[in-house]
């Protein structure tokens, strides 16, 4: 499968505008070969400067389509962070409110909280939201997958059709350097996702928590 077709398989759509426009750096690349003067019928420095001149138009692109990601990511990173400590918080009620439901301390709170279900309830419902915010966090660390591989084919067929090594430099310095490749909080998240919903909420069973937490193949989902 070709990378255009597995980044349109794979993209969440809600964020499609959000990720590296691969095809149309394609399409730049393709017709700067296509348009080039001839060095049969021209001087050399001609050609050379033709090039120069493409290459800072598509790094620019290239600049333009990292701080799109970079800030695009931060932006999710940030949100997720503070709902996994809002999810907490929750869990943290809800556990401290079971507690007292055993303990009879429930019988002095308003009537309609005195249902013995009602913490149950909740840590039901933090299941399911634990779950769902998962599948965000599988979302996110996907779109910073797809970019870097985008980035890392987009600038080797760029050195490879200008027969060149600037692609690979661009991308060592700039790429390789960024905030949404460097930074690994969303790694951290995932593994304290993991651990919370493992010991937490499925009585420290790693197995039947994954299940819980199990995400469907990247191309069904389509929701963040």
């Amino acid at each position: 499968m070709k990378f255009t077709e597995h980044l349109s398989a794979h993209i969440t759509p809600e964020w499609r505008k959000q990720y590296i426009n691969y095809e149309e750096m394609k399409c730049m690349l393709y017709a700067a070969v296509e348009q080039a003067p001839s060095a049969e019928l021209v001087e050399p420095d001609v050609v050379t400067r033709y090039f120069a001149k493409f290459d800072e138009q598509f790094f620019h692109y290239c600049d333009k389509e990292l701080a799109k990601i970079n800030t695009f990511y931060s932006e999710k990173l940030a949100e997720a962070t503070r709902k996994f400590g809002s999810l907490r918080n929750e869990l943290s009620e809800a556990q401290e409110d079971e507690f007292r439901a055993k303990e009879g301390i429930f019988r002095h709170r308003p009537k309609i909280l005195r249902k013995r279900d009602v913490p149950a309830r909740k840590i039901q419902e933090l299941k399911l939201a634990f779950s769902e915010f998962y599948l965000s966090l599988i979302l996110l660390q996907n779109y910073q997958t797809l970019n870097f591989t985008g980035f890392r084919k987009i600038l080797k067929k760029h050195d490879k059709l200008l027969c060149v090594d600037i692609g690979a430099k661009w991308r060592s310095g700039n790429v390789e350097t960024s905030h949404f490749y460097m930074n690994k909080d969303i790694d951290r998240l995932i593994q304290e996702t993991e651990a919370t919903v493992t010991q937490e909420l499925e009585g420290g069973d790693r197995q039947r928590a994954m299940k819980r937490l199990r995400v469907p193949p990247l191309g069904e989902q389509q929701s963040p």
